[in-house]
C-alpha cells in the first residue's frame, strides 16, 4: 500500500511539475542562447565611408506606363546593394521621357552590370 501511494504521488507531482520545468527549461535555454546571437542590419544598410569611390550614371528612360512606376523602379533596382542613390528629375509621376542620376558603388557593382538591370527594369534607356 505504501509503494503504490508514493507511486500516485510522484506521478501527481510529474504532471504538476513537468509542464513548470519545460517552461523553465524552455526560457532559460532562449536567454542563455540568445544572448549570443546578434540580430546584424542587412548588409546595403551599412553606411559607406566618404572615401569609397561612387560612380554615376544620367540617363533618360522610358517605364512600363502605370501608377507607381518610379516607385516599382526604385524598389527593384535598391535591391541591389551597389546601388546608392536613384534621383529623379521633375515632373514627377511621370513614366516617359524621365531623366534620373543613379549613384553607384563600383565595388560592389560593376556598371555594365547596373545598365544591363536598368535596361531590364525600363522600355527604354538612353544615357545622357
Amino acid at each position: 500500500m505504501l509503494q503504490l501511494s508514493a507511486r500516485i504521488l510522484r506521478t501527481r507531482a510529474c504532471r504538476r511539475l513537468r509542464p513548470w520545468a519545460l517552461l523553465t527549461l524552455t526560457v532559460g535555454l532562449q536567454a542563455c542562447g540568445g544572448a549570443a546571437v546578434r540580430s546584424a542590419p542587412p548588409g546595403h544598410d551599412r553606411p559607406v565611408p566618404a572615401s569609397e569611390q561612387r560612380g554615376e550614371l544620367r540617363l533618360q528612360l522610358e517605364l512600363e506606363q502605370r501608377a507607381g512606376c518610379e516607385e516599382d523602379f526604385d524598389l527593384a533596382l535598391y535591391q541591389d546593394p551597389g546601388v546608392e542613390l536613384i534621383d529623379w528629375e521633375e515632373p514627377f509621376g511621370e513614366c516617359k521621357a524621365r531623366q534620373v542620376t543613379i549613384r553607384y558603388l563600383p565595388r560592389r557593382i560593376a556598371r555594365d552590370a547596373l545598365l544591363k538591370r536598368i535596361q531590364e527594369l525600363a522600355v527604354d534607356v538612353k544615357l545622357r
